[in-house]
């Protein structure tokens, strides 16, 4: 007799229960969240279940999520064309960091890319492109007063005090670009920048300026491989220079193109885009051409490091 009294009992807490659970499923399809044919089952009342509907896929502003996912998308390219121009330096500095030198770093790259950023933000008075690209001018500009700072900083150690040289010194001519204080790169970049600033503000209303002084910008960026690609040749060695540095170089020209060519950007944009892709294989080349070489010569020259002027003068022990 217990057993058929607890049996009841369940089967009333059953019921129950049911009952409950069918009141939760009329004030869902009162409430609109499902249909009375779907069939769908009850909802526990410790539970939380969400229940997506046709028509309340309908209510979504499908066109405005597309809107924004694209926007995003415009959003993350411009912020890659702003800092991905200086990411393969970053590697260029740890490789220097590294290894205390920066003799397989040519500082002509540096300035290749001033006087390319400093034109270009000039050409922006003038004409006024994209805003991403002038951003990236900036940040490029910053990147290299870093990499001539670290370069100049591991050449003076290699240089005796008496073959240092200096702009403030009046070593203009001799030892151009070859200086070995952080202060004349500055100033040789300042008095570039107020002459061609000055240029720049008084023919501004002739457009056949501004377009030259664009298309200088231009290809003197496009060509920024190409001391690299000399010095390589000279020295028959792509030693100390980051690989991962032009591979980045490769990318980021590829990723460029491509951004020129989905924002509409003038032809000479891809024709210049076209110049660092062609110069940045030819680097790659050198680094399968010498890579043999470069080991037999790391084998010989783990004693001292070597020599960062491009004077013939013979290797010398930090100097202080």
């Amino acid at each position: 007799r217990s057993g058929s009294a607890h049996f009841h009992e369940k089967a009333r807490a059953t019921d129950t229960e049911f009952v409950l659970h069918r009141e939760e499923r009329n004030q869902l399809i009162t409430a609109g969240l499902i249909s009375e044919s779907s069939g769908a089952a009850a909802v526990p009342s410790d539970a939380t279940m969400m229940v997506i509907d046709g028509e309340g896929l309908k209510l979504v502003p499908w066109d405005k999520v597309i809107e924004m996912l694209g926007a995003a998308v415009v959003l993350f390219f411009q912020f890659f064309i702003i800092v991905g121009g200086a990411i393969p330096y970053v590697f260029q500095y740890s490789e220097i960091h590294h290894r205390r030198n920066a003799s397989g770093f040519s500082l002509f790259v540096c300035l290749a890319l001033c006087v390319a950023n400093i034109l270009r933000i000039l050409f922006w008075f003038g004409k006024r492109f994209d805003t991403a690209l002038l951003a990236q001018s900036v940040v490029m500009l910053i990147m290299m007063v870093c990499m001539l700072e670290i370069a100049v900083r591991m050449n003076r150690k290699h240089t005796p005090k008496s073959q240092r040289r200096s702009l403030l010194k009046g070593h203009l001519r001799p030892g151009f670009w070859a200086w070995h204080d952080l202060q004349s790169f500055l100033l040789a970049l300042l008095v570039f920048t107020v002459f061609w600033g000055v240029v720049t503000a008084i023919l501004t209303p002739y457009s056949w300026y501004v377009e030259l002084i664009g298309m200088v910008s231009l290809l003197t960026e496009a060509t920024l491989g190409m001391p690299q690609l000399i010095r390589n040749c000279q020295r028959k060695s792509t030693q100390g220079m980051s690989i991962p540095m032009v591979l980045a170089w490769l990318v980021g020209d590829l990723a460029k193109t491509g951004y020129f060519v989905a924002t509409g950007s003038p032809l000479q944009f891809w024709v210049c885009a076209i110049i660092q892709i062609s110069i940045d294989i030819f680097i790659l080349g050198q680094v399968i051409v010498f890579r043999g070489r470069d080991g037999a010569t790391s084998a010989n020259s783990t004693a001292t490091l070597p020599y960062t002027a491009d004077d013939g003068t013979p290797p010398h022990l930090e100097c202080d």
